[in-house]
């Protein structure tokens, strides 16, 4: 399985325009207690845990997730994965966008199931324990894009809507659950978020930071930690080093390009920052990922 850090990265594109929707079989780096780092999307996310225990973080609640559970991630739900560093974590995850199970029309199926569902209007739990027919279906979700037979897409598309119906089972319809502080928060953090995203190649300060959102460094501080459990400069170096990653692993720039164009001036500093998150050097990561399944094999 590989072993990209950036699978999550919010930008990526799951899918395309006519079938946004992608299947991803993902096996964490086990020295990283980050198993799924801090992020949120617009599509919804089913993970299905093949092995390993750890925690998800989601919009300020803290769930137990292991062997066999099954999560759902709503849209725009601030999220993430901690575990205990060197262990194992294999998950398949299925990413796709709402429209991709939408109605034509505001129909009886939108109005009572589907747009609660996408708004997290009932008080369903994130975490289904103890489901075989929920672990059957995205199973066979990840076998059906796996082979892409003809009708893939539909039967993808019939067995996600089994799986909301399988969610809204346990769930008491239209009972709004989240306090609207929980949602300004919510809200506050992903634009946190987007700004260190949207300017991880340039200097950014503190100050410039909390002039930017209105607010005290000292809270700016407090906040993010408390929504994301990293703090600003730590969220800010591990989304630049998952870009780095990519570069390294895309293009035939030197380190000290690709340093300079993620936001490190220093390069002694990116080489320190790159093996804090990555345990290893950033040479030695490009080594390892152009190196075929294979070759390893054979060197093993």
């Amino acid at each position: 399985m590989q072993q990209y850090p950036t699978i999550f990265e919010e930008q990526t594109a799951h899918g395309h325009a006519i079938f946004p929707c992608a299947v991803y079989q993902i096996d964490s780096i086990p020295e990283h207690t980050e198993k799924i780092y801090c992020h949120w999307h617009h599509e919804l996310e089913l993970l299905l845990i093949h092995e390993g225990t750890s925690f998800l973080h989601i919009d300020n609640q803290i769930h137990s997730i292991s062997t066999g559970d099954v999560a759902f991630i709503p849209s725009n739900a601030v999220h993430m994965v901690i575990g205990e560093s060197n262990s194992v974590f294999r998950f398949t995850a299925v990413v796709f966008h709402p429209d991709f199970i939408k109605s034509f029309g505001n129909d009886a199926v939108m109005e009572k199931y589907l747009n609660p569902l996408f708004k997290w209007q009932f008080a369903c739990p994130y975490v289904l324990q103890n489901s075989p027919a929920c672990q059957k279906l995205i199973l066979h979700i990840a076998s059906l894009y796996q082979e892409k037979k003809s009708g893939y897409e539909l039967f993808i598309k019939m067995n996600l809507l089994e799986i909301c119906a399988l969610f809204y089972h346990y769930a008491e319809p239209f009972q709004i659950h989240k306090p609207k502080c929980n949602d300004y928060q919510t809200e506050l953090a992903k634009k946190m978020m987007l700004y260190l995203q949207q300017h991880y190649d340039e200097k950014i300060t503190l100050s410039e930071m909390a002039t930017h959102f209105h607010i005290s460094k000292g809270h700016l501080c407090r906040f993010f930690k408390e929504m994301t459990n990293m703090s600003p400069f730590d969220y800010l170096n591990y989304f630049r080093i998952t870009k780095s990653t990519r570069l390294l692993h895309d293009t035939n720039l030197s380190i000290s390009t690709i340093a300079g164009q993620t936001g490190f001036n220093n390069i002694s500093y990116y080489n320190r920052t790159f093996r804090k998150y990555m345990h290893m050097t950033p040479g030695a990561y490009r080594k390892d990922v152009m190196v075929s399944p294979n070759e390893k094999d054979e060197k093993n």
